[in-house]
């Protein structure tokens, strides 16, 4: 009777160890799987048509991420900030132009999409600019988003005037009210925000596509912490063939018109592609 109570006993306490190990390994594989299928949140700027809270899909840019997100299997969110706040964000998760950052963190770059910048001016104020040079804009006085030039006195030097607004829309007023000669702004966010605030008058902005500056809009994960560089690593394993597909080429023409998807930009994303997995981040 001793040896089977004590048996028993014995049973009874190894059946609770078990139970214990097999509550605490389904709490951890739960937790595993809400942290896998955890939405991870994205900051960028507002930029029309590209980036905006108030498009549909978030614009083009949103459109082209939701494509390679699906594919990835990554829930996300958008957070927009102001551009200065954007060059010094610290976040582990950035789209936009990795340019812009100012913070040096290990990130894996994975460019998705291109866009151009432009000079915009107003022909009813001057009569035809040639803006193919810094020499070009000596005596002028350029506009410019908030945050956006990380050296103003370098233009200072060069005879060059700089105007700072926050918004694209405030850039175009004073455009065409005359406070600034020129602006720069992303090609595509000053023809839209034309089109949005001037209707009438859009035939009256010149834009000079700036020769050479085209850039990548991009993610950027911080790869410093295991979990963010599983995420990254995710990406990349659909990225080629995501920007291949079918999808991803609805949602350009959407955005450019059906068979107007410039012929160069395949060309110009791979370019971007192949320079930043040359330079690591992870």
């Amino acid at each position: 009777m001793y040896f089977s109570a004590r048996s028993n006993m014995a049973n009874k306490t190894l059946d609770c160890v078990f139970t214990s190990l097999a509550l605490v390994l389904m709490l951890f594989i739960t937790s595993s799987a809400y942290a896998e299928n955890e939405a991870i949140v994205f900051e960028s700027t507002e930029t029309p048509p590209y980036w905006s809270a108030h498009l549909p899909d978030h614009g083009i840019g949103a459109a082209m991420l939701a494509v390679l997100s699906e594919a990835a299997g990554v829930r996300y969110s958008i957070e927009y900030l102001p551009v200065k706040r954007f060059r010094n964000s610290s976040s582990a998760y950035i789209v936009g132009d990795p340019d812009l950052l100012t913070q040096q963190k290990q990130r894996a770059i994975l460019p998705f999409g291109v866009f151009h910048s432009s000079f915009f001016y107003y022909k009813p104020r001057h009569s035809k600019l040639e803006l193919n040079s810094l020499e070009d804009l000596r005596g002028l006085t350029l506009g410019v988003l908030r945050g956006t030039l990380e050296d103003k006195s370098f233009f200072a030097r060069q005879g060059i005037n700089v105007e700072e607004s926050d918004t694209a829309e405030s850039l175009l007023k004073k455009l065409k009210r005359g406070r600034v000669d020129v602006c720069i702004l992303v090609a595509g966010t000053g023809e839209y925000t034309i089109k949005k605030i001037f209707p009438a008058d859009t035939d009256s902005f010149v834009e000079t596509i700036i020769p050479g500056l085209s850039r990548p809009i991009a993610i950027m994960i911080d790869v410093s912490e295991p979990e963010q560089k599983a995420i990254a690593q995710r990406y990349r394993n659909v990225l080629d063939k995501v920007i291949q597909s079918q999808q991803y080429h609805d949602v350009l023409e959407k955005f450019y018109g059906k068979n107007k998807v410039p012929g160069t930009r395949a060309e110009q994303l791979n370019k971007f592609i192949q320079y930043y997995a040359s330079t690591g981040g992870d």
